[in-house]
Formats: C-alpha cells, sequence, structure tokens
C-alpha cells in the first residue's frame, strides 16, 4: 500500500479542494454559527443600516469570484444579491475556490459606516453541504435513503441526468488515480466506478477521498474480489448487508459502490466519529454496541487503523 498511496496522493490533493466533503466541517460551521449568534437578516435589510449593524456576524451565500492577497493579507470576491463583496480573511479557506458557491459567516467590522468595506470572514462552508446537513437537521433523524437500484441517482453514463461541475472538475484526477491502482479494469469499468464514487459521495454527503481509502482497504478496486467469509465486491459488502442495502448484484461497480457509501455514510450519521463507523462498517454496529466503542477484535482496530492512515495520505496530512 506504501507503494501505491504516492500515485494517488498528487492526483486527489489536487482534487481536494474542489470536491471535499469533510467529514465534520459542516458541523463545525453549524457549530460556529449558533456560538456566534449570528443575525437572521437579509443583505438588503443590512445596507439600510449599516452604521448600527457593525460588531454583528450575517450569514450571507453567493459564489466567490475572485481571491486577493497582498502581503500577509488575503481577501476574496463573493458575489452575493447581485452585489461583489470583498470579505477579509486570515487565510482562504479551501471552499472559497473561484467559482464555488459557499455560505459565509461574516462580521461586519467598524468601517463599515455608509457601505459594507470592513467584512471580516469568521467561517465559511460548500453552500450545498450547509444546506444538505440543515434539512437533515430539522428532520430531527436520519432521512431514509432510497434503494440503490430504484430511486437512487443516476449516472450519465446510463442516460441518467448530467453530472454537477463540482463533480466533473475533479473526474479526471480520481479517473487517473483509480486506473493506477487496479490496471487490469477496463476503460469503461475505471470511467464507472470514477463516475459512481464522486456521484453517490455527493448525494450521501461524504468526502469520496473517505471512499477511495475504503474501497483500497477492502477490495484494492479488484471487482471481483470474494473474501473466505464471503464478503463481495469493491466495498466487501456481506450477502444479509447487500440485500438490506437493495443490492441484487454486489459485483456490479455502480451497485457495490452506491450500497457501500450508502452504508458507511448511516454509520457516520449515527456515530458521529470516524473510527466507529469504520468499525461499525468492518463488525457490524452489534460490536460497537456491545464494547461501547471500537472492538476489541485486532482485525477491526487493525482496519480501522488502516482506512484511517489511507484517508489522512489522501487528504496530505
Amino acid at each position: 500500500m506504501r507503494v501505491r498511496l504516492p500515485i494517488l496522493l498528487g492526483a486527489l490533493i489536487f482534487a481536494a479542494s474542489a470536491c471535499s466533503a469533510g467529514v465534520s466541517a459542516v458541523d463545525e460551521y453549524l457549530k460556529l454559527k449558533s456560538s456566534l449568534k449570528v443575525s437572521t437578516i437579509s443583505l438588503g435589510e443590512v445596507k439600510k443600516n449599516v452604521s448600527g449593524r457593525v460588531g454583528n456576524v450575517i450569514e450571507l451565500s453567493g459564489t466567490v469570484s475572485g481571491t486577493i492577497k497582498s502581503g500577509n493579507s488575503c481577501s476574496f470576491v463573493l458575489s452575493c444579491s447581485g452585489e461583489s463583496l470583498i470579505i477579509s480573511a486570515d487565510k482562504i479557506p479551501e471552499c472559497a475556490s473561484n467559482g464555488n458557491t459557499i455560505r459565509a459567516l461574516v462580521e461586519l467590522g467598524p468601517k463599515n459606516v455608509v457601505c459594507l468595506s470592513d467584512l471580516k470572514l469568521r467561517g465559511a462552508a460548500y453552500e450545498w453541504e450547509v444546506a444538505k446537513r440543515e434539512k437533515d437537521l430539522a428532520a430531527k433523524s436520519v432521512r431514509p435513503q432510497p434503494a440503490p437500484d430504484r430511486s437512487r441517482p443516476e449516472l450519465a453514463s446510463r442516460g441518467g441526468s448530467k453530472p454537477s461541475e463540482r463533480i466533473m472538475a475533479v473526474f479526471e484526477p480520481y479517473r487517473a488515480a483509480i486506473a493506477k491502482l487496479n490496471p487490469r479494469l477496463s476503460k469503461a469499468q475505471v470511467e464507472e466506478i470514477t463516475l459512481s464514487i464522486l456521484t453517490y459521495s455527493e448525494y450521501y454527503g461524504i468526502d469520496p477521498r473517505l471512499v477511495v481509502a475504503l474501497i483500497i482497504a477492502e477490495s484494492n478496486f479488484n471487482i471481483n474480489a470474494t473474501s473466505p467469509k464471503g464478503a463481495m465486491g469493491l466495498g466487501q459488502l456481506m450477502p444479509g448487508t447487500a440485500r438490506g442495502l437493495g443490492v441484487r448484484n454486489a459485483y456490479d461497480p455502480k451497485q457495490n459502490i452506491a450500497g457501500c457509501i450508502k452504508l458507511m455514510s448511516g454509520h457516520l450519521n449515527k456515530y458521529g466519529h470516524l473510527s466507529l463507523a469504520l468499525s461499525a462498517y468492518n463488525a457490524g454496529p452489534g460490536a460497537v454496541k456491545k464494547y461501547g466503542g471500537v472492538p476489541p477484535y485486532r482485525e477491526t482496530q487493525n482496519y480501522v487503523a488502516k482506512v484511517t492512515a489511507i484517508y489522512n495520505a489522501l487528504c496530505g496530512k
């Protein structure tokens, strides 16, 4: 594994800024939003009384249209409600790359007297991630997920809707990395696996690098992998687990990836911690409940350490 990881590092670390769905980044954003007591007011209302809003923190939604760096200071331009606002930051966040649509927590500084000329970034996250998590929290439970073979998001390769710009922006680095991990895959298989990972990761709100790490540890991208215990395919789904996820053919890459991402998403939402989610994926939720944490099984402990190490490497940590 150590030999193959460098193949992936350059491609996937490069891709991270455009397609990163961090396990807890959006939760950190919402936690910060709550702690700052953000004013629920529109940009138009702020502009009616700029000086009276000094010190307030507001939430803005817009598209990043440029970044500015001068000496030790940096800022970015946010196109919001027909306005181009310059927002200063100690460091440009990963999500604030040119062309990305984001949510930003912005503090109105003392220089805002007549116009919005003193804006300081307090936090930011991808718009789609925040919207999805807010919807989930509003429901007060994990929303029912569609069966992988019926209501799941369709892939363009099989006549479905066109992949998002976020997916297409990182498709090639992921495709190239997966092709090198398993040179025996055909071009069509590589493209289907890549598109499946990126599409379902976006749909279920998972970092695709985590999915890649999981599949490396499970099968090293061997479509036909079968364990001595009967686990099948890329994500090594057990027969009963596959049936419960609606996966009819676990050796079909698209179905297997949809199933393993749905399963991992459920564990992450339930446990809120990567090591526990990986433990549940490997040993089952019953084992995690029984031991109140990572089970004392050598196989599971090694598995958690292995996937976490690969994931951290792919994230450049």
